[in-house]
């Protein structure tokens, strides 16, 4: 097993040196926590044939089946590109305002320690991953998936957890 925790540039690297090395990712099982489909795609991308056969675990990723995000992608590639890819990252960005708006719209004010106050319980059923809800120590509510990548530089998805999972920032031994 690979655990993979790289970020940034030097995944590109990685994993095509894990190719040119003749590791077989349908053979040799690699999880990652960082690679989402933007790091795959476009020019100086790790290209789907080096990463196909990984799994990758996130929130969200671009092929998920559901009503939101089928919206999300069809209006965010009308208003970038039909070849615009969507990863975890970018999901993230789209959903951060939309829960500020909801949270200050809750406190009734702008004022960052009444936002603060205001942001548990704070739902938001139209994010493009589902339903996410703000958690009292400020973090999301959100599943856990886990996705198997194909050449194509999307992730199949493989596993869902059926709820949500509780956000736990600060684990007890690493605090």
């Amino acid at each position: 097993m690979i655990y993979a925790i790289i970020v940034g540039g030097s995944n590109v690297a990685f994993y095509k040196q894990l190719k040119a090395a003749g590791v077989d990712l349908s053979k040799q099982t690699l999880l990652t926590i960082s690679v989402t489909e933007d790091e795959i795609g476009g020019i100086g991308g790790i290209g789907g044939e080096n990463i196909a056969g990984a799994f990758a675990c996130m929130k969200y990723f671009e092929s998920l089946d559901n009503p939101n995000n089928k919206a999300f992608v069809t209006d965010f590639k009308k208003m970038y590109g039909p070849s615009s890819v969507i990863g975890d990252v970018t999901q993230a960005a789209y959903l951060g305002p939309w829960l500020w708006k909801l949270t200050v719209e809750k406190a009734g004010s702008f004022d960052i320690d009444k936002v603060a106050a205001a942001s548990p319980g704070v739902e938001f059923k139209g994010a493009p991953e589902g339903y996410v809800r703000i958690h009292e120590n400020h973090h999301l509510w959100s599943k856990t998936r886990v996705g198997k990548a194909l050449t194509s530089g999307q992730y199949e998805l493989v596993y869902e957890t059926a709820d949500l999972v509780q956000p736990d920032p600060f684990p007890k031994g690493y605090q």
